[in-house]
């Protein structure tokens, strides 16, 4: 696993997150059980839009070649996969939680890429051509 083949997948999960919720935001509302008041579904665009750019900042990033560079990036990412999932954990466990169903894939994505940029981050010592 190196910076490239992370900042691709990630880059593909969050735009198509992204697409969702700017899109069709009552229908990915929908799939955690969350209400989908006119006020929600305007934040749902929102964060769809801060997705989307994220995603595409991710593709471009993905041909950067200056390992510092990489690390600054990734140490960016673990800290808001670290970050999203207290969030969402706090959304779906609460006793008034928001997130009703599925709450689990979020945190489970969360999981995966804090995993992998961690690894990337504190244990792989290789360049990025390997």
């Amino acid at each position: 696993m190196n910076y490239r083949m992370m900042f691709l997948i990630n880059a593909l999960v969050v735009v198509l997150f992204g697409l969702g919720f700017l899109l069709v935001p009552e229908r990915v509302l929908g799939l955690f059980r969350t209400e989908a008041f006119v006020a929600t579904q305007l934040v749902a665009r929102f964060f769809g839009t801060a997705l989307l750019a994220l995603g595409l900042v991710l593709w471009f990033a993905k041909d950067i070649t200056d390992e510092s560079v990489q690390r600054g990036i990734g140490i960016a990412l673990l800290i808001g996969a670290v970050a999203g999932l207290i969030v969402t954990a706090m959304g779906t466990f609460a006793s008034n939680a928001v997130i009703r169903a599925n709450g689990w894939l979020a945190m489970v994505l969360y999981v995966l890429f804090g995993l992998g940029y961690a690894y990337l981050v504190f244990l792989k010592r290789e360049s990025f051509s390997e």
